[in-house]
């Protein structure tokens, strides 16, 4: 999907719509850079949605404060740039400050058919673009709350957008159009609005004039101005808590289908936490929900922590290693007849503890996706994959001869791994051990990478939802088919 192919599938479909608004940049749009900000025909919302969907877009939907009617948001994947695209649809204009958005403007046919085609987009007549600026910038940016929370000033984009429009139309035609389409506000009304979003008027010039333009548009407001005012107020301040007593970034937008488990395996040198990092930013910069957690090394539980914690004090008293999966692996598999050792018992102690935290970081994972998320997991215990993050007692080749206390950690381990369900998704970064080696060399040695790396090597994938990917490829070219499939199952 490129943009220029959603522009002509518009136009062959005969969808009136057009990109409404901040068309001094609309070379950006055009890339997928900006948003695409669209108003489209209320009549043909059911093509428009449906040419969306035949080439890849997905719904989302908004936090449910910043949700109003006839506002459409979807995203769709640009194969080209690897980028997502989001489109900003209004089947009503709807304006104003971007809190609440409480002004209606119903001039959306007469809007529709001032529009022309502009190389990839139809574009609305400056005149009229100018008249619907001047609204959204005087009641945005010039009310007396915006200069209590510091919003008094145009933006630097929004100052060249004035300056752009003003450079293009005539005023003499921008009065007549208003005096058609907004007969109630009065050209004295529209100068002022001008004079306002222009620099040099005074604090209280502004604020009487965005004070007459929403009593004016009061019929077309979507609440009363007082009432609007308190909800601006309230959501601003609860913003500037969030962001810089809380530290949290903005509500994110959830895929209108739900969320998901994505899990990215792979033996060493794969590129495992590098496609997680890429994904993670690569949702994140559209603002979509996404969150990720790794599967191999979980965070601890404070019973985890509090025990192994213990266990690496005795180690390091004792000078031996707390690292125990390999070695555990080896005696459980052993033929002898020997009894467990005590560094053996607390190794395993050790692993039934990292896979309790496997466990239990899976149930957040679920969670978090079942309510919407989109949760990214960096390695994952797979029935068919032992050596990376498998059960370290399923190589157990004689649980009798270990004791009732070493079978009962066994059977422990075994159910948390058990209560591990597939994930929605399952990326599998396929790599040749030579190359995993090579990759690894001098980081972690050949006895440890080759045997996991040649366990995702030599395992038939076919039969499975799991997406291969030959991760032996350059990156950005793993990375563009990763994005593409992904998309396409979300």
């Amino acid at each position: 999907m490129s943009i220029a192919t959603l522009c002509r599938s518009l136009d062959a479909e005969g969808v009136r719509y057009c990109h409404w608004k901040s068309n001094e940049a609309i070379a950006r749009s055009a890339t997928g850079e900006n948003d695409l900000d669209l108003l489209v025909h209320r009549s043909d919302a059911e093509r428009f949605e449906g040419i969306l969907r035949r080439l890849g877009f997905k719904d989302t939907v908004q936090p449910r404060w910043k949700q109003l009617p006839g506002i459409y948001h979807s995203y769709g994947l640009d194969p080209a740039t690897g980028a997502l695209v989001h489109i900003h649809a209004h089947y009503q204009l709807v304006v104003g400050d971007d809190m609440t958005k409480n002004i209606h403007l119903p001039v959306e046919s007469a809007y529709l058919a001032s529009s022309t085609l502009d190389q990839t987009f139809r574009i609305p007549s400056p005149a009229f673009e100018l008249a619907v600026f001047l609204i959204r910038m005087t009641v945005k940016h010039c009310t007396w709350d915006a200069f209590v929370t510091l919003q008094g000033s145009l933006s630097r984009s929004e100052r060249r957008e004035l300056d752009d429009l003003l450079g293009h139309v005539d005023l003499d035609d921008v009065w007549a159009l208003v005096d058609e389409h907004f007969p109630f506000i009065s050209r004295e009304l529209w100068a002022r609005c001008l004079r306002s979003v222009k620099p040099g008027s005074s604090r209280w010039f502004r604020i009487v004039t965005a004070s007459r333009l929403q009593r004016t548009l009061g019929g077309w407001s979507r609440r009363a101005p007082r009432v609007d005012t308190s909800v601006r107020m309230w959501r601003r301040v609860r913003t500037l808590f969030r962001r810089k007593l809380l530290r949290r970034g903005p509500v994110r937008t959830r895929l209108a289908s739900g969320g998901a488990l994505i899990a990215v395996v792979g033996g060493d040198g794969a590129g495992k936490s590098t496609v997680i990092d890429a994904l993670s930013r690569w949702l994140s910069s559209e603002n979509i929900d996404s969150q990720t957690m790794h599967m191999g090394k979980p965070r601890w539980s404070p019973l985890t922590a509090i025990v192994k914690s213990l266990l690496k004090l005795v180690a390091a008293a004792k000078r031996s290693s707390t690292s125990s999966a390999k070695a555990l692996r080896s005696s459980l598999a052993a033929a002898d007849e020997g009894k467990m050792t005590l560094r053996n018992r607390a190794r395993l102690g050790w692993e039934v503890l990292t896979a309790r935290d496997r466990y239990r970081t899976y149930r957040r994972a679920r969670r978090l996706a079942s309510n919407g998320s989109i949760v990214l997991c960096d390695r994952y215990p797979l029935p068919q994959v032992s050596l990376m993050d498998g059960a370290v007692t399923a190589r157990m080749k004689d649980p009798a001869r270990w004791g009732d206390w070493a079978r009962s950690l066994a059977t422990l381990e075994r159910r948390y791994y058990e209560r591990i369900a597939s994930p929605d998704i399952l990326i599998v970064l396929r790599l040749d051990p030579d190359t995993a080696v090579e990759r690894k060399r001098g980081v972690e040695p050949e006895s440890s990478v080759r045997p996991r790396s040649e366990e995702i090597w030599r395992m038939d994938w076919h039969g499975t939802p799991a997406i291969v990917i030959d991760a032996s490829s350059p990156k950005d070219q793993v990375l563009s088919e990763i994005k593409s499939v992904l998309w396409s199952r979300l």
